[in-house]
């Protein structure tokens, strides 16, 4: 199954149209797709598998954060670049989820 492809008619939704679904939609809700207007939902297995990975990401990142603290001061224009950071790697992980038919 492709990425962020709809299960009906292959309608593969581009990273912002997936972001803007993502963050104004309950993620364990059933929505309409934007082409076929038929009910689609997030694949749970895969789901799991990618909060994994972004679990992965995340204590990469916190071990890089450990390494910079210990060698300079923490301030807060670089705790503004780690959280978005965070931010955009959750989002590129997240994109790799597919989309199931609704039932």
């Amino acid at each position: 199954m492709k990425i962020r492809t709809c299960p009906h008619f292959t309608y593969k939704y581009s990273i912002p149209e997936y972001v803007k679904q993502i963050l104004f939609k309950v993620i364990s809700s059933v929505w309409k797709c934007k082409n076929c207007n038929k009910k689609i939902t997030f694949n749970s297995k895969r789901r799991v598998n990618v909060a994994f990975v972004f679990g992965g990401w995340f204590l990469a990142l916190s071990g890089f954060v450990a390494l910079i603290k210990n060698a300079i001061e923490m301030s807060t224009f670089i705790w503004i670049i780690i959280s978005v950071a965070y931010f955009i790697g959750g989002i590129l992980i997240f994109s790799f989820n597919t989309f199931e038919k609704a039932e």
